[in-house]
């Protein structure tokens, strides 16, 4: 079956319209879940507070699921420059 990886980043937004062939909902939820953390890795702030990732994973019929991770620094007390 094959299964699509549309990528969010943000505002930003990736279809695939190529997809990856599994055998599974559940290989391609685990699929997506590795994109994710490689997302993370790869698109986490190292100058910015915030940061929204996710994958719409779909097949044919639709949408089946969606993975998302948010980012968020919350300060406590007053913000410096060394922060």
């Amino acid at each position: 079956m094959r299964f699509y990886f549309d990528m969010r980043d943000g505002e930003d937004f990736a279809r695939d319209d190529i997809g990856v062939d599994l055998h599974s909902a559940k290989a391609a939820r685990l699929q997506a879940t590795i994109a994710l953390t490689e997302m993370a890795r790869d698109y986490l702030p190292t100058d910015g507070d915030h940061r929204n990732l996710g994958i719409k994973v779909r097949n044919a019929e639709g949408v089946l699921f969606d993975v998302s991770l948010e980012y968020a620094l919350e300060y406590h007390g007053p913000k410096s420059d060394e922060r």
